[in-house]
């Protein structure tokens, strides 16, 4: 059977990937001078965010999955006999984590073992319903290539959403990092810092889907995107992934989930709740809630 790998950017629950054994490769973050790997553990996450350790008076700051890091997880599941493995990561234009996990396969792999990386060409909740998919694909047996190919062009099929609280926030940290991909928040936020933007993430890049006046409304007006897919019949897999970077008992209280939830299950689609990558909350602030769904 195909062995799936994420890295912790990825947002499902804890007790999910334990569940179903799939590895995770640390992003590195740093708090002022102490430096440590994201593994995704539920104790340390709740530390970070309960803590406040994410906020504009801190230095925090993520970095990818290094080689060293990756090497060390798939030669251990090559070591216990796994022979085809898929990778996954965060999108490769938004990290090196690919372009390190390309450079371990090819150095591990061969023809007795096989080891295929896809870039999800998504962030976060993106990529927790990529995994979803992906283990769907393994449970009905098709090889890892299969799944490459498969995981690949649903990866396309992704739509992101984040509600974000705090632009200041969101502004320094686009200028911190010189990234081109929050290049379009630059006029946007020079206008309109007192509105909340909802940010659309696809493989094509990102854009600005809406902008409300009250972080209340740009949570309900998330939901809502979400609640429109559902009742319009638009899902491709009747799930959706959504992530808070904040304690996960937070989101219970968040406008416009319940509503999320109640359609949810009228129309049989799931809801996977995560608490937000850290790799999430550094990059896209505290408080912001995200989620992520396939459509036609």
């Amino acid at each position: 059977m195909v062995q799936l790998v994420v890295d912790s950017g990825c947002d499902l629950p804890d007790e999910f990937l334990r569940k179903y054994r799939v590895p995770v490769l640390p992003h590195s973050v740093s708090v002022g001078k102490d430096v440590f790997g994201d593994q995704r553990n539920p104790a340390q996450m709740n530390h970070f965010y309960t803590r406040s350790l994410v906020d504009r008076s801190r230095v925090v700051n993520s970095g990818p999955a290094g080689e060293q890091e990756i090497e060390q997880v798939l030669a251990k599941l090559i070591q216990q006999g796994h022979k085809d493995i898929v990778v996954q990561t965060i999108n490769a234009a938004n990290s090196p984590t690919y372009a390190n996990a390309q450079a371990v396969a090819k150095k591990l792999g061969g023809d007795a073992k096989q080891i295929h990386t896809v870039d999800s060409h998504t962030l976060f909740s993106g990529q927790g319903l990529l995994a979803l998919y992906t283990l769907s694909l393994i449970q009905k047996g098709l090889s890892g290539a299969q799944i490459k190919s498969r995981a690949e062009e649903f990866g396309r099929k992704i739509v992101g959403y984040a509600a974000i609280q705090d632009v200041y926030y969101l502004r320094e940290r686009g200028r911190q990092k010189n990234e081109k991909s929050v290049s379009w928040l630059k006029a946007f936020m020079a206008r309109s810092l007192s509105l909340h933007p909802i940010v659309a993430m696809t493989y094509q890049g990102s854009t600005v889907a809406d902008t409300v006046k009250t972080y209340d409304g740009c949570t309900q007006r998330l939901f809502e995107l979400a609640m429109e897919k559902i009742q319009g019949d638009s899902l491709l897999m009747p799930a959706i992934v959504v992530s808070v970077a904040g304690p996960l008992s937070s989101l219970e209280k968040v406008p416009g989930f319940k509503a999320l939830e109640k359609v949810a299950a009228e129309h049989k689609v799931k809801i996977y709740r995560s608490v937000m990558s850290l790799s999430g909350g550094i990059n896209l602030g505290p408080g912001t809630v995200a989620l992520a769904l396939a459509s036609k």
